[in-house]
Parts: C-alpha cells; sequence; structure tokens
C-alpha cells in the first residue's frame, strides 16, 4: 500500500500526462488504478481531492479541457472524475458513461457517493443499468464499502436486487464467490452458507483446496456443526490446518475416533492438537508417555522424535539429564534444539563450554536457546567466558556476546552497552546507544572501576557521560578527548563570572505576585 505523497505522486503524473499526451504515463497510470483493491481505490480518490497549498494533485481545473476529456484513453476521464472541481467531476462522469471497461466501473461507483447531488444521480444511474455480472464484479466491491457512509448508500441494495432478478441468486452469488476481492468474496461464501445456496458437501468438497484463512474456517465450521463423526474424522482429522485437526478431536468423542488417528496427532506440531490428543488417548485407557517414549526412542524422523521428547515434557514425565544433554551434542538440528530446550533451568557448570560452542555455532536459532539456557543460569558461567566471543572477528558473534553480557541485567547492562558503542562495526555499535540506567541500584566498586574506563573512551556526549556518571555514582567525571566528545561544551574559565551571578540574581529574584 502506498503512502498519501507517493499516491499524490502518481496521480500528478497521470495528470500532467492526460493533458500532455503521455501514453505511457497513462497506460501504467491505468494499469495500476485497475489493480489496486477496493478499499485502497476509495482511498486514492480521498487523497486526490485533499486541498494542497502549493498546487492541487491532479492539476488545476482549466488545464481539464474539453479536447483533453475528449481522449479515447479512459483513464484520462477516470483522473478528472477524482478531481476536487465539481464541474471537472460532472464533466469526467459524463464522459465515462460511454466507457464500459473495469476501470469507468470503478470510477463510476465511487461517484456514487459524491456530495454533488448532480454528480451523484448521474453515477448511480449509469451504475444501475451496468447490470452484467462482469461489471457487477468490479462495482459491487466498491458499493459494498460506499453503503456504510451517508451518501449513496441506497445504490448497493438496489444494483443487488436487479441483479438477482436478472441472472437469478446463485448466479451472482457464485460469480462473487470467484472474485478477486478478498472483502466481497469472504461476504460471498458467509451468504452463500446463511441462504442455503452452499451446503455441508459443498463445504466437504471445497476444503481441501481453499487457502483463504477466512473462508477455510467458515468451511470448517460447517462440516464441525453439521457433518456426521465419520466426515469429521476423515476430514477434519488429516486437514492441514491445526484448527480443523483441534476442532475435529473437541467435537467427536473417544469412542468415535480411531486409536491410530489420536496416536498419530499425539505426535501433531501444534500444541493444542497434542494437548487434545493426550485427553483423548487418556479416555481410552491409554498412556500418553508410552507413545513418546517408544517414538523418542526410536528410528523415526529426527523432528518426529523431538516433538516425542516435547510431548513428554508436556506429559511432566522425567527425562534423564545424560539423555538431554545428549540430545544438545546431536548432529540432527532438531534434537539439539528440542535438547536446549529441555536443559533450560537445569544446566550444570560442566555444560557451560557445550552451551558456549553453541551460541558461537553456525545455526542462530540453536544460538537463541543455548543463550536462553545461559540466561537462566547466571550463576554458573562469568563474563571472562565470553571473552572469546567478544574478540571474535565475526559481528553477529559478538553481538551475541553482547546480548548474553546485557542479560545479566543491573549496571552490568550499562556496561555492555558502553563496550558496545567501541566496536569497530557500526552497526552493531548503534544497538549499544538505546540504554536505561538502573534506579535505586548502586553499582560494585569493580562495576564503577569499569564504567570509569569505558566512559573516558566512549563516543558519546557530555550530557550522557554525566547523567551515567552520576547514577553510577562516581566522584569525578571521566575527561575524554576533544575527538570523543560528541558535543562539547566551553570550560568555566571561558564563562564570565557575572553572567553566572545574574542568572543566579533572576532565580532567587523574589516574586512580585
Amino acid at each position: 500500500m502506498l503512502t498519501p505523497p507517493q499516491i499524490r505522486r502518481r496521480l500528478g503524473e497521470g495528470a500532467v500526462a492526460a493533458v500532455q499526451g503521455g501514453r505511457l504515463v497513462l497506460d501504467e497510470t491505468a494499469s495500476w488504478l485497475t489493480s489496486v483493491t477496493a478499499r485502497e481505490f476509495l482511498r486514492i480518490d480521498h487523497d486526490a481531492r485533499q486541498f494542497r497549498y502549493e498546487r492541487p494533485t491532479l492539476g488545476r481545473p482549466e488545464e481539464w479541457t474539453s479536447e483533453v476529456l475528449a481522449s479515447p484513453l479512459p483513464v484520462v476521464a477516470v483522473l478528472a472524475s477524482m478531481h476536487p472541481d465539481g464541474y471537472v467531476r460532472e464533466r469526467a462522469v459524463r464522459s465515462l458513461v460511454t466507457s464500459f471497461d473495469a476501470l469507468s466501473d470503478r470510477a463510476l461507483a465511487v461517484r456514487v457517493n459524491d456530495h454533488v447531488r448532480v454528480i451523484r444521480e448521474v453515477a448511480a444511474g449509469e451504475v444501475l443499468r451496468r447490470r452484467t455480472l462482469d461489471h457487477a464484479g468490479h462495482v459491487v466491491p466498491l458499493l459494498r464499502r460506499i453503503e456504510q457512509r451517508g451518501r449513496g448508500f441506497e445504490v448497493s441494495a438496489l444494483y443487488l436486487h436487479a441483479l438477482v432478478t436478472e441472472h437469478g441468486e446463485a448466479d451472482v452469488w457464485a460469480h462473487f464467490r470467484r472474485s478477486t476481492d478478498h472483502d466481497l468474496r469472504r461476504a460471498a461464501f458467509r451468504h452463500s452458507f446463511d441462504s442455503g445456496l452452499l451446503g455441508l458437501p459443498d463445504a466437504v468438497v471445497l476444503l481441501p483446496g481453499e487457502r483463504d484463512q477466512v473462508v477455510r474456517r467458515r468451511l470448517i465450521e460447517v462440516i464441525a456443526d453439521s457433518a456426521t463423526p465419520d466426515v469429521i474424522a476423515r476430514v477434519l482429522l488429516r486437514d492441514r490446518s491445526a484448527e480443523s485437526r483441534t476442532l475435529a478431536l473437541v467435537k467427536l468423542t473417544a469412542a468415535q475416533l480411531d486409536p491410530a488417528d489420536v496416536e498419530r496427532l499425539l505426535l501433531d506440531s501444534s500444541v493444542l492438537t497434542r494437548l487434545w490428543a493426550r485427553r483423548r488417548w487418556q479416555e481410552m485407557g491409554r498412556d500418553p508417555a508410552v507413545v513418546y517414549a517408544t517414538c523418542a526412542h526410536s528410528t523415526a524422523k529426527p523432528v518426529v522424535r523431538a516433538r516425542a521428547y516435547i510431548g513428554l515434557a508436556e506429559t511432566g514425565t522425567a527425562i534423564e539429564r545424560q539423555e538431554i544433554v545428549g540430545l544438545v551434542r546431536s548432529t540432527e538440528l532438531p534434537l539439539r534444539k528440542v535438547g536446549l530446550s529441555l536443559l533450560r533451568g537445569g544446566a550444570t557448570a560442566e555444560d557451560i563450554p557445550l552451551l558456549l560452542r553453541s551460541v558461537a555455532g553456525d545455526h542462530s536459532r540453536v544460538a537463541r536457546l543455548a543463550s536462553e539456557v545461559l540466561v537462566s543460569s547466571p550463576r554458573l558461567w562469568s563474563l571472562t567466558d565470553l571473552a572469546p566471543l567478544k574478540s571474535a572477528r565475526d559481528p553477529e558473534l559478538r553481538r551475541r556476546a553482547w546480548w548474553l553480557h546485557r542479560r545479566r541485567g543491573g549496571w552490568e547492562a550499562v556496561i555492555a552497552d558502553l563496550e558496545l558503542l567501541h566496536d569497530s562495526d557500526p552497526r552493531l555499535a548503534a544497538l549499544g546507544r538505546q540504554r536505561e540506567l538502573p534506579m535505586y541500584l548502586q553499582p560494585t566498586a569493580t562495576q564503577q572501576r569499569r564504567i570509569t574506563e569505558l566512559l573516558s573512551t566512549v563516543p558519546i556526549g557530555r550530557d550522557q557521560r554525566s547523567s551515567i556518571a552520576f547514577a553510577a555514582g562516581l566522584p569525578d567525571l571521566p575527561r575524554p578527548s576533544a575527538a570523543q566528545d560528541c558535543a562539547p561544551v566551553p570550560h568555566s574559565e571561558s564563562v564570565p563570572a557575572t553572567s553566572r551571578r545574574q542568572w543566579w540574581r533572576i532565580w532567587n529574584r523574589p516574586s512580585s505576585m
């Protein structure tokens, strides 16, 4: 979606081309206005008519002469129909009456909502005469949005009634269900099911190939509410949507489910689906932990085994620590990730080298999970352990080290930011400028010394250094060199003493009120 300045620029270029006869720009403008959605078309019309101090977006009214509007290209009249001048719009609408392409349909539908009565009547009369299904596909998406406004709202109902009278309700709504406009298509499916034009057999046939999530949800609801248990099991339990599989498990009882289907869904990728599968499996008198344990130690695919380990954790089954560490050392990525997830909060000091190697690895997701394990056990490692990462040549590894250092919180987060400001990578150094100073927390003596060292060389302004030094309780503000001070201030010797005394007199002057 374009911004208002971009829309005005495109409209302005189209208006200049319309006056000067620039065919290439006009073709591009026509293609743009034809391809946008109904919502965007109304927004373009609004931006075109907004008042501009410099000049109207679509040029001065006198530029839109009869010769210009007589152009054989419909886009010229379409642009003129968006002009803020009512006389230009009226002449453009009368010109559009003779054009029957998709863009003209859209422009006339918009003018049904015009605040000038004559324009509104001409546009509404012409729209009501264009009753073929092809015209309806262009007009109805705009009329449905206009009917929510104060002017021209009645045209939508009149037009739809005329369409149904001429073509029949089934053909009209079938055509709308094939519309490229998402809002109209969704409304068409909703109306079709509510009015009985579509039923359960249609929903069963349409669901596998449907891609619109809103329409899919409607199809799923129809099947879940109306179908027999065997149809729900056949269609929804094997659907690609987690919503379908979960709803099927909710609707069907344990007696209506095939144990093979429930066992398969115990290892589903959806957390909610696994939850309901475990509930139905237990209602069948079986233990889901046995299924998970068997699968976890089988030769199944790594991603399936990983879900089995997750299922064991969800059932509260204890997994031996050595088995979890073995998963972290696995060469299979899904098993490494699940192993790190299970290790969180249960790491020991001997796991730190392995976790640091994982942080420095090639997989960003593994590195993030390993970092979260380290953050959850801050007493097991020190900042010295991060030294190899902080001095790495790869900026991504230095960023990960900064993130770990920063997550120690307190003044260590400030120190991590100040250290990052010295990084040679400007994009990485910029991350250190977003900091918050701890409140009600004094740094240790070691932290104060480190902050003093960093403030003496850090490339930030004097005001920021002063606030950090004051919050940290430093006795003296480190004095940076002129090259490192981003906002130098004059020395106190260069400020006249009389100036300071005058300000104090003004400050302490008694009020006359």
